[in-house]
């Protein structure tokens, strides 16, 4: 059953690598793919780690079971502790299978979700809302002249600073997770990010948003040197955000859709100086509304 599930999880990591290399839209093919490298060759080493323990595990078992028959040992009593060993080993390798799901819908630097999951994640919402209108809304985020802030200090401090933000995000959502709703926060590639809500809680949607801006805003950050020594005090990033929700009229591709519309806020919101929140609104007199600016 052990080897069944993770050939079952090897082939369906690997349908979710091919099905998904085209579905990206903001990211350049290249980059792309390397992300997708990234992702699987730190996967790779995970599963060559884990199974690779198990393997050891199992040649000692076969050792120990030779020794003892060359003793001169009971082979039914031989056979009894073998199947008991391998039954130990079985349960530790579906332990790392599951551990192996997990990491598998987990960006590597961030911990935050990955993109793969995240686009799992939305076609779940988007098929609840067709079945229950259960309402979507899709936040998305990104820093503020991130390439210019990595060229400055590196692209090491610029990876910690990711991992700072999505600190951020996680301590904002956490609260937020309740049996009626549900809420994703994904690193959706580069320096741009997403908050994925579905059910009571899009209601809040603008809320987030700007509690998180101004949590970014506010936030002094430390360069320090190899030995812990502060080189630079008080470094700042900011970031922009936009909004969308789900809409009815659009009549189809609902996840294209949306994920489209909240990007498209997002780039509103560049283009009105960053530092603010910008909401898809497709009735009024207004597409997109500037929640924000400061």
């Amino acid at each position: 059953m052990t080897l069944y599930r993770s050939y079952m999880f090897a082939r369906d990591f690997s349908m979710l690598i091919g099905g998904r290399v085209l579905f990206f839209s903001t990211l350049s093919y290249q980059e792309k793919l390397n992300q997708i490298v990234r992702e699987t060759s730190e996967l790779a080493k995970d599963v060559h780690s884990m199974f690779g323990k198990h393997q050891q595990e199992v040649s000692l078992i076969v050792q120990n079971a030779d020794a003892e028959l060359a003793k001169g040992g009971d082979p039914a009593f031989l056979l009894a502790e073998i199947r008991d060993s391998l039954k130990g080993v079985v349960a530790k390798m579906e332990q790392d299978a599951n551990v192996l799901v997990s990491l598998s819908h987990k960006d590597s630097l961030t911990g935050l979700a990955n993109r793969r999951f995240f686009d799992t994640f939305l076609d779940e919402c988007v098929e609840r809302w067709n079945t229950t209108q259960e309402t979507v809304s899709l936040i998305m985020f990104d820093i503020d002249r991130f390439k210019k802030f990595n060229d400055t200090y590196g692209h090491l401090v610029g990876d910690q600073v990711l991992r700072t933000l999505a600190v951020q995000v996680q301590n904002i959502i956490a609260p937020l997770q309740d049996g009626s709703s549900k809420v994703l926060a994904a690193r959706y590639g580069g320096e741009e990010f997403c908050i994925l809500l579905s059910g009571g809680v899009t209601r809040q949607a603008v809320r987030i948003a700007e509690q998180l801006r101004k949590t970014v805003q506010k936030t002094s950050l430390l360069l320090r040197d190899a030995a812990g020594k502060v080189l630079e005090s008080g470094l700042k990033v900011t970031i922009s955000v936009g909004i969308a929700d789900i809409w009815p009229k659009w009549g189809g591709a609902f996840q294209t859709n949306l994920v489209d519309c909240a990007d498209k806020a997002l780039y509103h919101a560049k283009n009105s100086g960053r530092n603010c929140t910008v909401r898809y609104t497709p009735e009024g007199d207004k597409t997109y509304t500037v929640i924000s600016k400061e």
